[in-house]
């Protein structure tokens, strides 16, 4: 093998790789482009075997997030993927609905070796989350993270750590001053709360949070800083990944210079945004126009290595402009880029909407 084809096929070396294990979910929650898109939404799965074919990236990895646009707990195969990964020496992580997560898949989940797990919720009230995440229960939740400590205990081991990706909305905001008390009495290690990046639908901007002025904007701050302050106090590690157009855009959080997504299909992407898995037409709001859900891929990691995607000139393109801060058209308009963080956390990435 020649020396300039020894590099191109060399896997990167990278902080995560995000892996769409499958895009299908049991839940249907009402902010999630396959809840507005359902006959246009694309399910796949992705093969035990196709999964095998990306342990040398897995092995040049920190991480290796088992979660894109779907429940990650349906795949059959789910802990035995999580025991490739630690064969690569790297971490492994995924997030879930909870709703599989039962005493039996808790203890597999441990001793799989399991890093991290995110829970997704949007209310610490049944009367909101159930309704914003429909097909989905607050109590099932709270049941597999109690599944998860006594699994831990049993095994005697201190992982997985226990995230929470909390979507804040219109809706569940008169919520938010009573969250550091709920997640200190779940003993989780960290909180991530972010409002709606993706707005599917016209009749979602109301639920989005889009300060329209200035004034809004710092009323808003001002609660959240008091809410960061109070779970300090209470020993909750909790974070704010909150959207305002009157600030950007910028380059996102999503890491696209030292991350990558893989989804089900193989298609390489630099983040779940950019390859949501609906037909061509399907939109989304941006401001006030309607933008059709851009694919941008480059290339299939079942056709081509990660290392020869990676060097793609197209690619290199693109993450030298991103790192720049000149942001292609694609990231101009996505509120991904107008994201304001109250303070930096390492936790999960995005998965989809959370």
């Amino acid at each position: 093998m020649s020396l300039f084809r020894f590099f191109r096929d060399k896997p990167p070396k990278l902080d995560w790789i995000q892996v769409e294990v499958t895009s299908g979910c049991d839940g249907d929650c009402i902010y999630c482009p396959r809840h507005v898109y359902k006959k246009q939404w694309n399910n796949r799965q992705m093969t035990l075997d196709k999964f095998r074919s990306l342990k040398p990236a897995f092995k040049k990895a920190d991480l290796v997030h088992l979660q894109g646009w779907g429940e990650p707990l349906l795949h059959p195969e789910i802990r035995e993927m999580v025991k490739i990964v630690k064969d690569c020496r790297a971490k492994a992580g995924t997030t879930t609905n909870a709703n599989r997560l039962n005493p039996s898949m808790a203890e597999g989940l441990v001793k799989s070796g399991l890093n991290i797990i995110g829970f997704s919720l949007a209310g610490i009230s049944a009367e909101k989350n159930d309704s914003i995440r429909r097909g989905t229960r607050l109590d099932s939740v709270i049941g597999a993270i109690e599944n998860l400590h006594q699994a831990k205990r049993k095994l005697q081991s201190a992982y997985p750590d226990i995230h929470m990706a909390y979507m804040l909305l219109n809706s569940n905001l008169d919520e938010l001053e009573d969250m550091p008390d709920f997640f200190a009495k779940l003993k989780v290690n960290q909180v991530v709360v972010s409002s709606l990046s993706l707005i599917c639908s016209p009749d979602l901007k109301k639920e989005s949070m889009l300060a329209e002025t200035e004034l809004q904007w710092e009323e808003l701050m001002k609660r959240v800083e008091k809410v960061q302050e109070d779970a300090v106090k209470k020993g909750v590690d909790m974070h704010f990944q909150l959207v305002s157009p009157l600030i950007g855009p910028k380059p996102c959080e999503e890491n696209v210079s030292r991350a990558l997504v893989v989804d089900a299909g193989g298609e390489v992407s630099p983040c779940v945004l950019a390859n949501v898995p609906v037909d061509s037409g399907c939109t989304y709001c941006f401001g006030q126009e309607e933008i059709e859900f851009p694919k941008l891929r480059f290339g299939n990691s079942f056709e081509r290595s990660l290392g020869q995607i990676w060097r793609d000139p197209d690619y290199r393109k693109f993450r030298k402009r991103h790192l720049k801060g000149d942001l292609p058209s694609i990231c101009q308009k996505c509120y991904k880029s107008y994201v304001v963080t109250k303070s930096p956390h390492q936790g999960i990435p995005a998965g989809g909407l959370v």
